[in-house]
């Protein structure tokens, strides 16, 4: 597909990777000529030097024969003018990331008076993540996915669980309707079979409906949020106050700037705001941060936050959820068990993405959705199932999937069945599929050969 690119920062960068990756013809516009030479120099792309705002460059860029259109600058008015106008142009989709909390209105969402495909808000995004986060605290990350049916959930098997030493048999017979998809042991994604044995210390990414798999999660340890401590009022903080606030937890906000902290005191009246560094131990020390059970990192330094996560742990805090933006970082922290990590970038980049992969399915292939798990080693694709062929009305078990491939669940009449292998496939189904294997768009690349 043809897709335009405007804005070459963290998210337009990340973006065109993910592009290229999956052989997309990728056009990036970019005022920075500094910035465009080094990212169509990594990544193998055209790059117009200008304003995406500009129809000149638009004209230049080809507009109108372009599949999608991407609007990524740092600037909401920039991202908007340059979609309506590549729309007017020709542009059959047209994508922009807005973050201003002035633009998250009815007009701007759900009227969409602009006419946009797809409007991305990474702050939003990442706060609705969070308080997935918050809902589900004993899990690692939250996923949902075939329209929230399913839901597919992150656990570290801890020391002296239960689970430990439990086969994937024993474990199916003791939590009916979840079921484990993947296993990231030593940093080693598994797909597991009936006999494979849960080990202290794995990472296991569980599947169920939505039911079932809270009282796994319950299960685990049955932990709740009551208090909230966030670090950092930045949008990221606006976004998920806004969507806690009618909750009962007890939240208290720390930000360091006295504008941003005075703006959120007006914002939230009734919410403790405290002016200071919450990333200094003796600030978190006096604000009692140790009693809190959950603490939110946000602050605009990458590195802060990881050392103000480190340290609260130290402190005894449970669940700590950690902004990181630069994926370079993730390294240093992916094994502590103790944090959540939130990737803003990732998640705006992974919507995109599944927006563009909806486009590019329903054209070629049989593939529905797809989403990339566990910093993109693990993939989750869901089909549907138009015809007989030869993986329906037989028993699972019957079938040779290929290494690395497991059947999730299958939707049927838009209710989930989490299968055992006595299952059949039926026209009318979408499925659920986990795989390592990379770049598969048709069900019977599923299969040996």
């Amino acid at each position: 597909m043809k897709i335009i690119v405007v804005g070459g920062g963290k998210v337009g960068s990340a973006l065109c990777r993910s592009l290229v990756a999956e052989k997309h013809d990728v056009i990036l516009i970019e005022q920075n000529e500094a910035v465009l030479n080094r990212i169509t120099k990594r990544y193998d792309i055209m790059g117009i030097v200008g304003n995406g705002a500009n129809f000149k460059i638009l004209e230049q860029a080809d507009v109108e024969h372009c599949d999608i259109f991407i609007a990524m600058t740092e600037h909401d008015e920039v991202n908007m003018v340059s979609a309506v106008l590549a729309k007017r142009m020709g542009a059959k989709e047209t994508i922009v990331r807005v973050r201003n909390p002035e633009y998250s209105n009815s007009y701007f969402k759900e009227k969409n008076i602009l006419g946009f495909s797809l409007i991305v808000n990474p702050e939003l995004l990442a706060a609705r993540y969070i308080a997935n986060i918050i809902e589900f605290p004993n899990a690692l990350s939250v996923e949902r996915f075939a329209n929230g049916r399913v839901s597919l959930m992150e656990f570290k098997v801890k020391q002296n669980s239960d689970l430990c030493q439990m086969t994937m048999s024993q474990f199916r017979k003791k939590f009916g309707n979840v079921l484990i998809c993947a296993i990231n042991r030593n940093g080693q994604l598994l797909i597991p079979d009936g006999e494979i044995t849960i080990l202290q210390n794995d990472i296991i990414y569980v599947t169920g409906n939505r039911i079932e798999v809270i009282l796994f999660h319950n299960f685990v340890r049955p932990k709740v949020i009551k208090s909230l401590m966030l670090i950092g009022a930045g949008k990221i903080a606006y976004y998920l106050l806004n969507i806690l606030k009618n909750s009962k937890i007890k939240l208290k906000v720390i930000e360091i700037n006295p504008k941003h902290a005075e703006w959120f005191s007006q914002e939230f009246p009734h919410l403790h705001i405290v002016q200071g560094d919450g990333t200094a131990k003796d600030i978190l020390l006096e604000e009692s941060a140790q009693h809190y059970d959950a603490v939110a990192t946000l602050t605009g330094v990458d590195e802060e936050n990881i050392i103000s996560s480190m340290f609260l742990e130290s402190m005894g805090v449970q669940k700590n959820i950690t902004k990181v933006n630069r994926t370079s970082l993730l390294e240093i922290i992916d094994s502590q068990e103790f944090s959540s990590i939130v990737t803003p970038k990732r998640i705006a980049v992974d919507t995109i993405m599944h927006f563009v992969r909806g486009r590019m399915n329903a054209q070629y292939s049989d593939l529905q959705a797809m989403h990339h798990l566990a910093n993109g080693q693990l993939e989750t694709l869901q089909f549907q199932i138009k015809e007989e062929n030869k993986m329906t009305g037989r028993p699972l078990s019957s079938l040779k999937l290929k290494k690395g491939v497991l059947i999730a669940a299958i939707i049927r009449n838009g209710k989930p069945i989490f299968p055992m292998g006595e299952d059949h496939i039926q026209i009318g189904d979408q499925i659920i599929v986990t795989t390592l294997i990379q770049n598969i768009t048709q069900i019977y690349d599923l299969l040996e050969r």
